[in-house]
């Protein structure tokens, strides 16, 4: 018959075989997102280098014929009309009024 030190001793060692493949399984994961952080950390610094190599003249086409890559340079922002700025309701006249301040015009002819 087996004593029962040895079964405690034996289940050690089953679990201690597997825990092993899922200690090193989270330490390469744990050293991955560490790996992606500095990456995007990277390509925020190289996004503002680009930026700053425009600013000083280079045109995107110049930069992408030196090699730099086209994701790293900063995309165009496209420009919207200005638009009035809103005003709450509570600043608006009362009394059922239009905008204008006269009566809305019926929409009959």
């Amino acid at each position: 018959m087996a004593k029962k030190n040895d079964f405690t001793k034996r289940a050690n060692e089953l679990l201690t075989a597997r825990l092993d493949p899922v200690k090193r399984l989270g330490e390469l994961l744990d050293a991955k997102a560490e790996k992606e952080a500095e990456l995007k950390s990277l390509d925020s610094d190289i996004e503002k280098a680009a930026q700053s190599c425009i600013e000083a003249g280079w045109k995107p086409a110049e930069l992408t014929d030196l090699g730099v890559p086209r994701a790293a340079l900063p995309r165009r922002q496209t420009r919207t009309a200005a638009l009035e700025p809103r005003t709450d309701s509570k600043d608006q006249p009362s009394g059922g009024e239009g905008a204008a301040g006269g009566a809305a015009p019926d929409p009959t002819p």
